[in-house]
């Protein structure tokens, strides 16, 4: 018995650190202390996913602050996508609950800023 609980543990093992491994593929953005916003600066031409731990009903304002072009994906939160409003350099989203939030980003060069803030 103790044989078969030492193996069934070791074959769920892997499993268990692979969900962990996972989770932590994206990228964190932090704020400075008394800050709203936090960035991000180098190559996301290959698309980047950052995460960040928002309140329901807040404004999430992802913002081009480079010199190339950005495309923000998606941002999904813990009840599903967001829907973004684009008006030139940078998009706002309007959270619904509070959570992590995952957004997908691509650059157009291999240098690229970008600036989150919450509000």
């Amino acid at each position: 018995m103790k044989k078969l609980l030492v193996i069934a543990t070791l074959a769920v093992a892997p499993l268990m650190v692979t969900s962990v491994q996972a989770a932590d593929s994206s990228t964190k953005v932090t704020f400075a202390k008394d800050s709203y916003c936090g960035g991000f600066t180098g190559n996301i031409r290959e698309g980047k996913e950052f995460r960040l731990w928002l309140m329901p009903d807040q404004n999430l304002v992802i913002r081009n602050v480079g010199d190339d072009q950005i495309n923000v994906a998606y941002v999904s939160g813990p009840s599903g996508r967001l829907d973004g409003d684009r008006n030139g350099d940078e998009t706002s989203y309007i959270t619904q609950s509070k959570g992590n939030h995952y957004m997908k980003v691509y650059g157009n060069s291999s240098h690229s800023a970008v600036e989150f803030c919450a509000y």
